[in-house]
């Protein structure tokens, strides 16, 4: 299979799932990476003309391609398509953006992450994709790139610059200061309380203490066993179970479009549920069509 045909079979979404030709473009890696890369920045020009190419996928591929190479190279081309203004880019990906772009950024970001800092305090972004980018701090902190305790000072900057108003974000960045036991934020915390900048169906003062409650080095452990703080390694089975190349499912369940994640639960918690729900309404504004992941 050459270079063309695997493009051509990435292309566009047949419901059928592309395995060979993934796994041809891992094993032409050194040719197909700054296509990948050219294709996302030209892409990145006009997202817009993507929401009239509902089959269209390849941009997909690339991310997960180039994540699991780690590739470095990447790494500016991928924060320039997520830092479009608007929600066109949440529009264009669907739920990747809250499901696995924090570890795609992570994955190309090698320990610099002055690009993610960017695009986390970029007010003109959407808020979810600056919210996955918050989380990428987390990935790399579990893998061991960088270290808590510069996560804890940048967050330390973010709770005295971020607008109060900026609720999404506000309410993430509390969730990950609590996820990484971070006892030396908690009056940063506890005043986003008292502004009212936290949403509650995400978390509370409650569940702050619990989780501030433990030893950093267990809230450390418990990052690390959390896939999705994990690094993309198999771009096959990362996407293989996707509900867009089951045809068999989209017949069952014609109103969906979107698949559900590793380490969805079904047991979720009354929180967790709020949540989905939460995060279900901002999907189902999306535009995300044949190009989500849920499986």
């Amino acid at each position: 299979m050459q270079i063309e045909e695997i493009l051509a079979q990435l292309e566009n979404n047949t419901r059928e799932f592309p395995r060979l030709a993934l796994l041809r473009a891992i094993e032409e890696r050194e040719i197909i990476t700054p296509i990948l890369i050219k294709t996302l920045d030209e892409l990145s020009n006009n997202l817009e003309e993507l929401l009239e190419k509902e089959d269209y996928i390849l941009h997909i591929h690339a991310l997960y391609l180039l994540a699991q190479f780690r590739e470095e190279s990447a790494y500016p081309t991928i924060i320039k398509f997520f830092s479009v203004p608007g929600d066109v880019a949440l529009d264009v990906t669907g739920d990747i953006v809250t499901e696995d772009l924090g570890r795609i950024l992570a994955c190309v970001s090698g320990s610099n992450i002055e690009l993610i800092k960017q695009l986390i305090e970029n007010s003109k972004a959407n808020e979810y994709v600056r919210g996955a980018a918050l989380e990428a701090l987390l990935v790399l902190i579990a893998q061991e790139v960088i270290t808590r305790e510069q996560v804890i000072q940048y967050y330390a900057k973010l709770f005295s610059t971020l607008d109060k108003e900026d609720y999404y974000i506000q309410t993430t960045l509390v969730t990950n200061s609590a996820q990484l036991c971070a006892v030396e934020l908690q009056e940063q915390i506890n005043r986003a309380f008292e502004q009212d900048s936290v949403d509650l169906f995400f978390i509370d003062q409650e569940d702050v203490s619990t989780y501030l409650a433990v030893d950093k080095e267990e809230a450390l452990n418990r990052l690390r066993k959390e896939p999705k703080y994990s690094f993309i390694k198999d771009v096959v089975s990362e996407m293989e179970n996707w509900l867009c190349f089951q045809p068999q499912e989209q017949e069952r369940y014609p109103s969906y479009n979107i698949f559900i994640p590793e380490g969805f639960s079904l047991g979720a918690s009354k929180k967790s549920k709020s949540k989905d729900r939460d995060k279900k309404k901002m999907q189902k504004q999306s535009r995300r069509k044949n190009r989500s992941k849920k499986k």
